[in-house]
């Protein structure tokens, strides 16, 4: 007897409410065809934006309690995916995955389009999610490099660009007080 497969982690119903109304808004939307539309996440009247609209998967916009959902349930997915596509050692997303900024927004789109992609009538959408998880893989692969990779998967975190990105922000630093300098 084979065994069964693990189930996709369950949403957090806090998460839940909030893919709710956003769907109702798009059906808000569509009511309104034609009509200018303020930003998906501004009060139509008054254009402010509504913090209870926030897209769970905008990782930079979370805070309080969908915050801590958001962030749980990524984790749950990253157990989920490494237990069932982890066969390899440089398949398998590292611990301080959300410490590496770019992974962390990748896998939020990757994770909140798989149960889009799983309630569709058609399973084309599902294969897409799949070429989805293997580009998600790949740019894994490039941003941990070799190096990184091997040690962020052994739990010792270290970000061997620092110098490098330092170096950079000096530089973009220096040229902005020059042009202020120029300027005045």
């Amino acid at each position: 007897m084979v065994a069964r497969l693990m189930p996709w982690p369950p949403m957090p119903d806090v998460i839940k409410q909030q893919l709710e109304l956003i769907r109702m808004e798009g059906e808000e939307d569509d009511e309104a065809e034609g009509v200018v539309q303020p930003p998906p996440d501004a009060d139509p009247e008054t254009g402010e934006v509504l913090e209870h609209r926030i897209r769970p998967w905008d990782l930079t916009r979370l805070h309080g309690e969908l915050e801590s959902a958001v962030w749980s349930w990524l984790d749950d997915v990253v157990l989920w995916l490494n237990n069932g596509y982890g066969w390899q050692e440089e398949q398998i997303i590292p611990a301080c995955w959300p410490l590496h900024e770019g992974m962390a927004h990748d896998l939020a789109a990757l994770a909140f389009g798989r149960p889009d992609a799983y309630a569709t009538d058609t399973p084309a959408f599902v294969g897409r999610w799949h070429s989805d998880w293997e580009d998600f893989q790949r740019r894994m692969q490039t941003a941990l490099g070799s190096t990184a990779g091997r040690e962020c998967r052994a739990g010792d975190h270290r970000r061997p660009s620092t110098y490098t990105v330092t170096s950079v922000l000096k530089e973009i630093n220096r040229g902005r007080r020059k042009a202020e300098a120029s300027a005045e």
